[in-house]
């Protein structure tokens, strides 16, 4: 007598039941499957976005978070301008492998206009990899002269010739030679804004196309190269020359006086300290600095982990009662059959069948239908997120992208514990059942 076979067909035959119960199992193990998924790879892309923002030195007046939040994630607005000197003094040390200049405030299409200089592809993260295209040519050297001249009030502040890319901009006596109207775009921005290389940007002031904000016309970039995808917040930015950020219209203050000297401003100074002795160098300059300060990227994402992880649990837990009780609609469902089946477990008795057959018959039904509930839900779960309009939500929502094939070992012990649970829900049908009484279930039922 094959047990597995009868509990199976046991289960087909009363399948309306079967699929219904093992829905709400389901239901319960996509919701914990998810939450989960969620959860890890949120702090897997969070921990994986720092990676070469291992410090990020910003204005004083606002907090470390905040700093990261807006440099690292795209995230909120600038927490204030920076001095380009204190970028100056960073790139004299040797105790750093890069210091590059950001400069922040603008976007298109809802994705960040960042001006920076050509460090940010050659040499941040050993090297940015690109899908389409190339990169924009202004180094270090430029920012520094165009800064200077910027200051000198040598740049005509608003103005844009028309031009192609790669053409000499120096041709042109009334425009800097160093505005070279070119831009570099994430992978995310191709794809969702649909760009192609020689498409143009034109940067809209703040963080979204509002109507009545301001665009700036005047600094309209042709897109000259696609990044290949990352899997961080870099594939959702826009990249420009510093000096086009520099010079757009309407920011009054890319240039301030300090202490009776003009001075160009930035948003922030994308750091990689050399071992300990750059990281303890930063330390003690920044620590009692009025002009600046330094954020650590890793620890300050470790501490907002920390503090989301307190809202997880509850979700969590939230999770784990709705699986519960999934599991007791498996004991009721199948409790609820024992009346019905008296006389075919009496038969299966009389032909022989020992009570602990019987109970193991039972048990095996419970296992079978919490088993494949799980099984279906955590499938559920990772078709959903499969499904683009989802992602987008995630993405649009958490600030990360979800990967619908990213299994966790979790999502196995979600099975194994649903399997547990349904043999602990299925007891007390298979008890009942196994005390069926032969003599009196043996006549057929009225």
């Amino acid at each position: 007598m094959n047990l597995l076979s009868i509990s199976l067909r046991n289960l087909a035959t009363r399948r309306v039941s079967t699929v219904l119960t093992m829905i709400s199992v389901a239901v319960g193990a996509a919701l914990l499957a998810a939450l989960w998924l969620i959860t890890d790879e949120t702090d897997r892309r969070f921990r994986a976005s720092t990676t070469g923002y291992d410090a990020v030195v910003g204005a004083k007046e606002g907090s470390p978070l905040a700093l990261v939040l807006n440099t690292v994630f795209n995230l909120g607005a600038p927490i204030g301008p920076l001095s380009f000197s204190v970028y100056q003094e960073l790139r004299q040390r040797r105790e750093f492998r890069y210091a590059i200049p950001q400069a922040r405030g603008d976007s298109f299409g809802g994705f960040p206009v960042i001006g920076t200089t050509d460090e940010m592809f050659t040499k941040f993260r050993r090297g940015l990899p690109f899908a389409r295209g190339f990169a924009f040519q202004f180094s270090h050297d430029d920012a520094v002269q165009f800064a200077a001249d910027l200051a000198a009030g040598k740049v005509e502040v608003g103005h844009h010739h028309e031009h192609k890319p790669g053409e000499d901009h120096a041709e042109h006596a009334h425009s800097h030679p160093l505005l070279r109207f070119e831009a570099v775009i994430g992978a995310q921005v191709a794809k969702q804004l649909g760009l192609q290389i020689g498409d143009k940007i034109v940067p809209v002031h703040g963080g979204a196309d509002e109507a009545g904000a301001h665009v700036h016309e005047e600094s309209a970039s042709v897109v000259i190269g696609h990044l290949a995808p990352t899997g961080t917040p870099i594939d959702r930015a826009i990249f420009v020359p510093l000096s086009v950020f520099l010079a757009m219209d309407g920011h009054d203050d890319a240039v301030r006086e300090i202490d009776g000297k003009k001075e160009v401003s930035l948003t922030a100074i994308v750091v990689d300290p050399i071992g300990h002795l750059g990281a303890s160098w930063l330390r003690r300059e920044f620590q009692a600095r009025r002009d600046a300060q330094v954020a650590w990227s890793v620890f300050e994402v470790g501490e907002l982990l920390r503090v989301v992880a307190g809202a997880t649990q509850v979700l969590r837990v939230v999770s784990y009662l709705v699986l519960v009780v999934a599991g007791v609609a498996v004991m009721v469902a199948l409790y609820n059959t024992m009346n019905e089946r008296r006389r075919e477990i009496a038969i299966m008795r009389a032909l022989g069948a020992r009570r602990g057959q019987i109970l193991r018959i039972i048990l095996q039904e419970s296992v079978v239908i919490a088993g494949l509930g799980a099984l279906l839900g955590v499938g559920i779960c990772h078709a959903a997120f499969a499904v683009p309009a989802l992602q987008r939500f995630v993405q649009d929502n958490a600030g990360v992208g979800v990967d619908w094939a990213a299994f966790t070992v979790e999502e196995i012990w979600l099975i194994v514990g649903a399997v547990v649970l349904g043999g602990i829900a299925g007891v007390i049908p298979a008890l009942k059942g196994a005390r069926t009484q032969v003599a009196d279930n043996l006549a057929p039922t009225s």
